[in-house]
């Protein structure tokens, strides 16, 4: 399954690319005939995977409702990742995050990849809404929020709390392809 947009193209992470990506990142580049950019994947990602890798194992449907990378439209460069801290909670939310690799920010890719993966989301009728934590000094993030149709609903300490809740009914995306 992958989700096309305009200039982007967004793989969700199998079990099979979370292992690899855990063991030998290397050979992820490798496969997808990639040049290697030593800042992807980030720490942070590093850190879910393993956590996210023995739910896939438990749970085939939770592909989608983690961790997605993001290439460029031709799929000859990794911009960065975007993804879902798990299944919607009892009331029907999610929480997005997203990184964009240095060398690819200010290009308008973050809020592109939230755009279509919101829509992802908003077309499996259990998703009711999505939430998004951002550090108050992130102004870009922030943006990306805003300019997605995100409401600051909140504060705790220094990260603010945002929120877009399902308007309608949403049909799975033209974007949206089956296969990986």
């Amino acid at each position: 399954m992958y989700i096309y947009t305009e200039r982007l193209r967004l793989m969700p992470v199998s079990l099979e690319l979370a292992q690899t990506l855990m063991k030998n990142p290397l050979a992820f580049y490798y496969k997808y005939q990639m040049p290697w950019n030593k800042n992807w994947p980030h720490y942070g990602l590093k850190a879910i995977m393993p956590i996210y890798a023995e739910k896939l194992e438990q749970d085939e449907e939770e592909l989608g409702f983690g961790p997605w990378v993001i290439m460029d439209a031709s799929g000859k460069r990794v911009v960065g990742d975007i993804g879902f801290k798990g299944r919607p909670n009892n009331n029907g939310i999610i929480e997005i995050g997203y990184h964009i690799v240095n060398s690819e920010r200010n290009a308008g890719f973050a809020s592109e990849a939230v755009k279509h993966l919101c829509t992802w989301a908003f077309s499996h009728p259990e998703v009711k809404g999505v939430e998004a934590e951002c550090d108050q000094g992130n102004i870009a993030s922030q943006k990306v929020l805003i300019n997605n149709g995100f409401s600051h609903t909140g504060k705790s300490g220094d990260i603010l709390l945002f929120k877009k809740e399902k308007k309608v009914d949403n049909p799975k995306p033209d974007c949206y392809k089956e296969g990986l």
